[in-house]
This record gives C-alpha cells, sequence and structure tokens, in this order.
C-alpha cells in the first residue's frame, strides 16, 4: 500500500449497479490486470455490498457510515492519515480531495429544474453542484464519458480542454450476463419478438413520453419498458397500463437480456445523456436501435441507428426501420472496457 499514489474512492461498491457504478467497477476490473501489484487500491466502507476479487489493486474497508457521510467523515480522514490522492469514478467525493474527478455529464447545470421537485432532489441538486463547482477548480484532471459532456464541462465550467479526458463507457460486461427467457411466460405477447422495449428511469430527460404517445397511436404496436417506477415525474406504472404498452417494473440483468435479444427494435427518445449505456448494452444483443439525435447520442451511435424526432409522435415505426443504418461493429468495436481501461492507467501514470 505504501507505494501506491492513488486511491480509488470505493463508495460505489455500496450501491447496485447502475451507470456510474457500473463504470467504476469494469474499469477498475479491467485496470487490475494491467497494472502492477499495489499499484493502486479501492478505498471503501465496511458496509459494502460486495467486494471485487482483484489480484493487484487492494481492497481497504474503514468506516461504518453511509453515503455523503462515509465519504467525508470516514474516506477523507483516511486519504489524509495515508497522504495519498484520491481518484472518483462516480461525480461525489471527499471535500479536498478532488484529486481526479468523473463529472459525467453536464445535466444538473443543463436541465437541474427537472431534478428539484422535491426536497431530497433539490438539496441533492445543490450539492453536486458544489461538487462539481470545486471540482472545476481543483481537480488535477476531470474525466467524462463523451466528447459532448467535455464540450459542454468546457463550456458550462470553463474548465481547460487539456484538463478534461474521455475515457468512455463500453458493453463488454453484458457478455457476462446469461438470457433468462423466463420472462416470455409472464410477458407471453412478446415471445415471437413483435414489440419495440425500453429501459431506464421515468425522470423527464429520459422522454417517456414519447414513447407513451407513439402507443397511442399505434395500437397495433406492442411496447415493453422496464425500469424503477420512482423518478422525477408525475407518471407512475398505474399512467402507463394501457392495451398495448406494459410497465414491467424492475427486471434482473438476464431477463432483460433476453428482451434485448428478441424485440423488433431497443427505443431510447431521451432529450439528454451523457453517454446512454443501455443502447449499447442492446446493439450488443443484436437489437435495432431508434433514438434520439440528443446530447452525445449520435456522436456515440453514429450512422448505426434509427434517429426520430424525440417531439413528434407521428411517426411510422415499420418505415423507419425498413431504411439501412451502418453495421453494429462500427460502434461495438469503437468501445471496450479494455482500451478505456489502459487509457485510465496511463493518464494516471503522468
Amino acid at each position: 500500500m505504501n507505494k501506491a499514489k492513488y486511491a480509488f474512492n470505493g463508495r460505489f461498491l455500496t450501491k447496485g449497479l447502475t451507470g456510474q457504478e457500473r463504470f467504476a467497477l469494469e474499469l477498475l476490473t479491467h485496470m487490475d490486470k494491467i497494472c502492477e501489484k499495489g499499484e493502486f487500491c479501492v478505498v471503501t466502507s465496511m458496509k459494502a455490498l460486495y467486494l471485487p476479487d482483484f489480484e493487484n489493486i487492494e481492497i481497504i474497508q474503514t468506516g461504518t457510515l453511509k453515503r455523503e457521510a462515509w465519504e467525508q467523515f470516514c474516506l477523507g480522514p483516511w486519504l489524509r492519515k495515508h497522504k495519498m490522492k484520491c481518484v472518483n469514478l462516480t461525480t461525489t467525493y471527499a471535500i479536498g480531495h478532488c484529486d481526479v474527478v468523473c463529472i459525467h455529464d453536464a445535466s444538473i447545470y443543463e436541465i437541474g429544474r427537472q431534478f428539484m421537485h422535491s426536497a431530497y432532489g433539490f438539496f441533492g441538486t445543490i450539492w453536486k453542484r458544489l461538487l462539481c463547482d470545486i471540482a472545476a477548480r481543483k481537480a488535477e484532471k476531470i474525466l467524462t464519458v463523451s466528447n459532448y459532456s467535455k464540450d459542454k464541462l468546457h463550456d458550462l465550467l470553463k474548465i481547460p480542454y487539456e484538463k478534461i479526458t474521455v475515457i468512455s463507457n463500453a458493453w463488454q460486461h453484458y457478455n457476462r450476463v446469461e438470457e433468462d427467457n423466463c420472462i416470455f411466460e409472464r410477458l407471453s405477447f412478446a415471445k415471437d419478438g413483435e414489440y419495440f422495449f425500453a429501459m431506464s428511469s421515468l425522470s423527464p430527460q429520459k422522454n417517456f413520453v414519447w414513447i407513451m404517445e407513439v402507443a397511442k397511436r399505434n395500437p397495433q404496436l406492442q411496447f415493453v419498458i422496464t425500469g424503477k417506477a420512482e423518478g422525477f415525474t408525475h407518471l407512475g406504472a398505474d399512467d402507463l397500463k394501457t392495451d398495448n404498452l406494459h410497465f414491467t417494473g424492475y427486471l434482473k440483468d438476464g431477463e432483460i437480456k433476453s428482451l434485448m435479444k428478441h424485440c423488433r427494435a431497443f427505443i431510447h427518445p431521451a432529450i439528454y445523456e451523457g453517454f446512454g449505456i443501455p443502447p449499447i448494452e442492446a446493439m450488443s444483443c443484436g437489437a435495432q436501435l431508434i433514438l434520439s439525435p440528443a446530447t452525445c447520442l449520435p456522436e456515440i451511435y453514429g450512422k448505426s441507428a434509427h434517429y426520430i424526432d424525440p417531439y413528434n409522435y407521428d411517426v411510422d415505426l415499420d418505415k423507419l426501420l425498413a431504411e439501412p443504418v451502418a453495421p453494429a461493429t462500427e460502434v461495438l468495436s469503437k468501445y471496450s472496457w479494455e482500451k478505456e481501461a489502459k487509457k485510465l492507467l496511463e493518464l494516471l501514470r503522468e
């Protein structure tokens, strides 16, 4: 441990594997294979939900506090005691230890009002803005996940371009997920693949209103949406129960993979994304993509996806899917956890 220069903020190990947590885990898993033993460590809580089986990166547990309190009152003192710099692969960090911070997108500045409909959302947004403002001034290195986000962080936070490095998401983790076709016993109408599939939260920037409105206009088509019903919107699961729109709630990864593999197309009409992992996961399963041309999505998916106007609900999906697109390999070959981990390792060794 004395050899290590950087400690990674392991708070992500106390949470479920959503976008940012997946990003952190996969990068470290692949970096562990190419770094030297003892070159890095991960500091996490005594109450971590899981501990990766790393060979070269040491896992250290300290403190039992939760959430932000653990970062400020457990991680921070540990870093000061051991005089180590900190790499934060999710946006939060211990004040005074923002040496390397990944700001995944600029959503709290561009669409921050959408997160402020509750006290938790309001104070959470203010806290994240504070952290990003400090990191913009104090961090040695800033990471982000797309060139779109890099440009926005430069424009909105005045971070010099040379200080920002793009470390993208990838999809190879999905190779480890086994399909679970039992989902088709529950969704019998979907057995023949005659459905459109979408996933994520119901927060306004995901624009699931588009799917609802398109479903109303196309009663002959079936739409399946999976994800948690909670979010920053007045829409709940009951609002989504129509004859041809099926809200599943939470599903296991294997069930999601089966739905991705057999759907007519994976729909992602988001009006804001920093990267957008679900579409690349779906693409890796062989699904066609129907995307909004908003923010980073054309950068990531290029000519390999079908694009819709996220505010126009009168769309002929059959005609859209008949249009030719570039092979998915143009996207899949560009993004890999192995390449991104190597890029991160080289950056930290500078």
